[in-house]
């Protein structure tokens, strides 16, 4: 049962995630968008939690906190001056 839960939050996360990194910087305020993309790293996260056996507490804590610390960064710094995924 937590299969299909983990793979729906793994799909609306990375849909989020690039609805944001696609149009967010353009038309959105720089806080809104990192909020967005900390979100959806979070919701990563915990969707690829929910796909796993025996999961313990520390991983839920730590997964989701890291990556909507870390997945706003990873978007800034590809998109941002000369990186490689600049439009």
């Amino acid at each position: 049962m937590r299969e299909p839960v983990g793979v729906a939050v793994i799909g609306a996360a990375a849909a989020l995630l690039v609805a944001v990194a696609a149009v967010g910087p353009r038309r959105l305020r720089p806080r809104a968008v990192d909020a967005l993309l900390a979100v959806a790293g979070a919701g990563l996260g915990l969707g690829g939690l929910l796909l796993l056996e025996d999961v313990g507490l520390p991983s839920w804590v730590a997964a989701p906190l890291v990556l909507a610390v870390l997945t706003p960064l990873h978007v800034r710094a590809l998109l941002a001056g000369d990186g490689p995924l600049r439009v």
